[in-house]
Formats: C-alpha cells, sequence, structure tokens
C-alpha cells in the first residue's frame, strides 16, 4: 500500500474547502488546508507537498503573488500548482500564472472529475519522483562505495606487489633451505618409522614381562581359593590375593592400550552387578591405606536399587580409583563418606564419593579426568607430592561413559574435600538381563580322575620357569600327563618321539615363537593347541587364531579360565 501524500488546499472560503476536500476525499491523500497565503507559506516550510489547489481571488496577498513566493524557494520551487478562479482574467494574466509555475486553470464551480483526474497525474508523477530520487541517492551511494572499492583494490594491488615480490625471494630463500634439507627429512622419516615399530615392540614386550611374573600367583591364588579342603579364611585370603592379580593385570592392559579404549574398542564382560557389593569389594581393596592413615569411612548405601548392566571388574577398577585417590589425598584420621541414593524417577543410581582431603581448584576440576593430567600437587613446588601417572581418572570416565553413565567432581577448594558422583543407569529388569558368559570361580575340587583323562597326554612349552612347575603341578592334579619343555628345539625333540592329545604353548620362546611350532605339530600330528601368553593385543588374538591355536589365554589367567580352555580342548580334540 502507498503511503500517503499532502495536497495543500488554499481559498478564503471555508466552504470552498469544503467541497474541494469532498471531492478529493481519498485514504490516499492528506488534504491540508489554508486559508490566507500567509498560512499557506508556513505550511509549505513544514511539510512536503505533491501539489497545490489555490484560489487566484484572495484578500491580501493573492494567488499569483503567493504562486510567485512559492517558485522562488528552492525547496517548493517544483510544486505543481493548479489556479481556481471564479471568471477568467484576460490573457495576460493568464499567462502571467503560467509564467510563475501554474500548471493549470480550473474555472469556479470545478468539475469534480477533471480535478481529481489532474491530482491523481501530480501525486503519480510526484511518487515517481521520489522513487526516482531514491534511486539516484542510492545509485550515488552505490558508485561512492565502489569508487572506494577501486581506490582500496589498487592500494590493495600495489601493497600486493609489494609482497609478492618480498614472497618470491623468501620463496627462493626457502626453496634452497628444503633442498638443503631434503636428505635429513628422508632419514628423519626412516628414524620415525624405525622408531614406531621399535615402540610397538616395545609395549608388546613389556606386556608381556609384566604379565608373565603374574601368572603362576593367579593360577595358585584361583586354584586355592576354591579348594573346600582350605580354611575359609585362607580361602578368603587367597580371593583377595586373586582380585588384586587381576585388577593389576587390567591395570597394565589399561597403561598399554588406553587408545583402545579411548576409542571404544575395549571388550566388556556385561552382566548384572550390585553396585552395593562392588563398593564394599573396592573398599576392601583400599582396606590397607585406610588402616594405615587411620581413616574414617562411612557407607550410607540406601538406594532400595543398586543392580546395574556392567562389567564387574572395571566398575570395580572405577571405585577403586576414586576411594584410593581420596584415601591418597587425606590426611590421616581424615574421614571418607560413601552414599548410594536414586534419582531420575529411580532410573538411575548415584554414587557419591566424599573425602575430607586436600580438594581441588576450579582449574584442577576442569582437567581431572585428562588422560596424564595432574593437580597442582604435582609440581615440584608444592608442598605435597603424591606421584602416579595421571591415568586413573581419565580411565575410570572412560569406563563409566562405557556403562551409558557419567561422573564428575565437585571441591569447595583447597583443603575443603573433593565430592565425585558416579551416575549409571539400573537395570530394570535383573532376571531377564541378557549376562555375557564368564568363567567364574567355584568353591569345588579339581576334577576326580578318570579312565580316559589320565590317558590324556600335554606338551607343555613354556621358558618362565615358575609359570612352567605351576602349570605342571596344577595339571597332574586334574589327572593329565604333562611333558614340559622350555624352547622350540627341546619341544620338538620331544614331539618327535612321544605323542601328545594338546599343546599348551607360550609365544615369545627363547629360540622363536609358537606360532610356528603349532603350524608344524597340528600340520604333522593333528595337535589341537591353548596359547598361553602375555601377549594380548588384538594382532596376537589373530595370528594365534591363523596358526591353529583354538583358545587364546593372556597372562595371568585363573585357573577356571584354565579349566575352561581344558574343556573346548577335549571336545575339539574328541570331534577330531
Amino acid at each position: 500500500m502507498n503511503p500517503t501524500v499532502n495536497i495543500l488546499l488554499v481559498d478564503d472560503e471555508v466552504r470552498n474547502l469544503d467541497v474541494l476536500e469532498s471531492f478529493l476525499r481519498s485514504p490516499e491523500y492528506n488534504l491540508v488546508r489554508a486559508v490566507t497565503s500567509e498560512q499557506a507559506l508556513l505550511l509549505l516550510l513544514e511539510g512536503e507537498f505533491a501539489a497545490i489547489v489555490l484560489d487566484v481571488q484572495m484578500p491580501g496577498m493573492n494567488g499569483i503573488e503567493l504562486a510567485n513566493l512559492i517558485k522562488q524557494r528552492k525547496r517548493t520551487q517544483h510544486i505543481p500548482i493548479i489556479f481556481l478562479t471564479a471568471y477568467y482574467q484576460e490573457d495576460k494574466d493568464v499567462l502571467e500564472g503560467y509564467g510563475i509555475g501554474a500548471v493549470d486553470y480550473l474555472t469556479k464551480p470545478v468539475n469534480p472529475q477533471i480535478l481529481k483526474s489532474k491530482i491523481g497525474v501530480f501525486v503519480d508523477l510526484f511518487r515517481k519522483t521520489r522513487a526516482l530520487a531514491a534511486t539516484n541517492l542510492a545509485l550515488e551511494s552505490e558508485i561512492k562505495q565502489r569508487m572506494r572499492a577501486e581506490e582500496a583494490l589498487r592500494v590493495a594491488n600495489n601493497e600486493l606487489e609489494a609482497r609478492v615480490e618480498a614472497r618470491t625471494a623468501d620463496l627462493i630463500r626457502v626453496n634452497e633451505d628444503l633442498r638443503a634439507h631434503e636428505a635429513a627429512l628422508r632419514t628423519s622419516e626412516a628414524q620415525a618409522m624405525a622408531a614406531s615399530r621399535a615402540k610397538d615392540d616395545f609395549l608388546a614386550a613389556l606386556s608381556h614381562e609384566l604379565r608373565t611374573p603374574l601368572n603362576p600367583v593367579l593360577l595358585l591364588a584361583t586354584e586355592s581359593a576354591g579348594n573346600p579342603r582350605l580354611p575359609a579364611e585362607v580361602r578368603a585370603d587367597f580371593e583377595t590375593i586373586a582380585k588384586n592379580v587381576e585388577l593389576e593385570a587390567r591395570l597394565i592392559d589399561d597403561m598399554l592400550d588406553l587408545s583402545r579404549i579411548a576409542h571404544g574398542k575395549l571388550a566388556l564382560e556385561m552382566r548384572a552387578s550390585d553396585i552395593h557389593s562392588t563398593l564394599h569389594d573396592a573398599l576392601a581393596m583400599v582396606r590397607e591405606e585406610i588402616d594405615e592413615k587411620q581413616l574414617t569411612v562411612t557407607l550410607a548405601l540406601n538406594a532400595g536399587r543398586s543392580t546395574v548392566l556392567g562389567d564387574d571388574v572395571r566398575l570395580k577398577q572405577v571405585f577403586w580409583n576414586v576411594l584410593k585417590n581420596a584415601a591418597k589425598f587425606t590426611d590421616a584420621r581424615g574421614r571418607i563418606e560413601v552414599e548410594t541414593l536414586l534419582q531420575r524417577d529411580d532410573g538411575e543410581l548415584v554414587v557419591k564419593i566424599t573425602d575430607s582431603g586436600i580438594g581441588m581448584t576450579a582449574a584442577e576440576i576442569a582437567r581431572i579426568f585428562e588422560a596424564f593430567s595432574q593437580g597442582d600437587h604435582a609440581t615440584q613446588s608444592s608442598p605435597h607430592r603424591f606421584g602416579g601417572m595421571g591415568l586413573g581418572l581419565a580411565i575410570s570416565r572412560m569406563m563409566v561413559e562405557l556403562h551409558s553413565g557419567s561422573i564428575s567432581a565437585t571441591s569447595p577448594g583447597r583443603n575443603q574435600g573433593t565430592t565425585f558422583h558416579i551416575v549409571l543407569p539400573l537395570l530394570t529388569n535383573p532376571e531377564a538381563a541378557h549376562v555375557t558368559p564368564v568363567l567364574t570361580r567355584t568353591a569345588t575340587p579339581p576334577p576326580a580322575a578318570g579312565p580316559e583323562q589320565a590317558q590324556r597326554r600335554i606338551l607343555l612349552v613354556e621358558d618362565h620357569k615358575p609359570t612352567s612347575i605351576t602349570l605342571v603341578h596344577l595339571l597332574n592334579r586334574r589327572n593329565y600327563a604333562v611333558v614340559a619343555a622350555g624352547c622350540l628345539a627341546e619341544a620338538r625333540e620331544i614331539a618327535s618321539r612321544e605323542n601328545f592329545d594338546l599343546l599348551i604353548s607360550d609365544i615369545g620362546l627363547p629360540d622363536g615363537n609358537g606360532y610356528d611350532l603349532m603350524t608344524e605339530l597340528h600340520g604333522r600330528h593333528g595337535l589341537v593347541g591353548i596359547a598361553l601368553t602375555g601377549y594380548g593385543m588384538d594382532e596376537d588374538v589373530n595370528r594365534s587364531q591363523a596358526a591353529g591355536f583354538i583358545t587364546h589365554l593372556t597372562k595371568p589367567v585363573t585357573v577356571q579360565a584354565l579349566d575352561g580352555a581344558l574343556s573346548v580342548a577335549s571336545l575339539r580334540g574328541q570331534a577330531g
């Protein structure tokens, strides 16, 4: 809709103005009245008008004189004027009116249609003139902007040319430097690739060396923990040993394969787990530190439901990490509070672990769950240095997130304690939960002797003497006939003169590897095999399968895992 435009009506007779208004009344016009020439001049100073309808005969200053003043002013000289007169003057008067700017003469009484038509033409012209003026202003602005842009472009081109010249000189020098360093770069790349391979080899060897000494400990501990002939308190001690060795093996996995966890490739043994029971186990694992510092531990396990779907060992590791930190960073005779509660319509379990220790700053809280990050206490200038690698809480966060939960920390500040919140989704129907099959410890004696089992013979290849002795002992108790070898050459010599039903072999041996031995003995004698090794990377498992091993056990192993592997091997041997 077009905006209204002003039309100035000038006549000393009010009734004539009323008539003119009745002729020209329209929502598109704003009809402005003036009964004197002086009033008309004031109105023209205050507003903008598309046309003026002016009576010629007025007292004082007549219409001709008013029109003459209007045309002398720059602001109003282009406004079209229609003269109204009751009679025609002589031709010279008409010419005088046209000469000073009148665009038409209308004789009273005025024909309404003619007046409306003429005013419509002037209004349309007025609107087009204003639109053209706006366009001209925009065009002028655009031209000015373009001129400024052209000037800026010219300046930029000059600067660019200067910079290109300078850069060209720099590039010539850089190219010369690059040619000089190409040989060194190729050498560095070769060294980096060699270092990467060496790092992988070192990690694999380190994993093997760290795991191997734990293997006889875990085998004997799990065997004794399930032996009903031992007193209950002794079995409980062995159970504690086994739990801690298993956790140590988990920590070795985390230290050597943190990137695998971060990329979500960690396999979890998911089953229904009671968090209250897990918390009790985790507390038992840090009991020595708690007792040593005489810390007061308060348990408020008030959650009416506490079963989640999770890997119990991994969750225990999370709580152990937090509780161990709480004990480490709390002064003697301090306190630790463990509380459970439900939230979100009882759909989530919250575990709160609060200590009265050294607390944390906001900056420490912001980075506490980052790998290899430590608090300000780790700096040389700190009066408290607690050690550690800064992996525990980073791994805990990843573990909790793998269980679709969250972990966070809050602290009022230094020396005001810290609270950890671990939130886990509750298992809605524990009875119907899918449980990943896992080998669990049972309080049963070793399998009784049987005529078939007594005849089964095992070739054991293991260069770690304590592990070899332990395995021979445990396998003999299970009525297997075992011949042990400490290297490939010895194993080949024994296999050439004796028959065996099963091969149990380490992978890393002094004179070769177990993969080659498995391939050779399976092809020659049809032996089935169990790999028992400290090498537990994915590629190690794949190579075991390719070589013919039916099971890959990564040290340290429980006696229950060993029994399970023996059962699988027995079934495979009978099927073969």
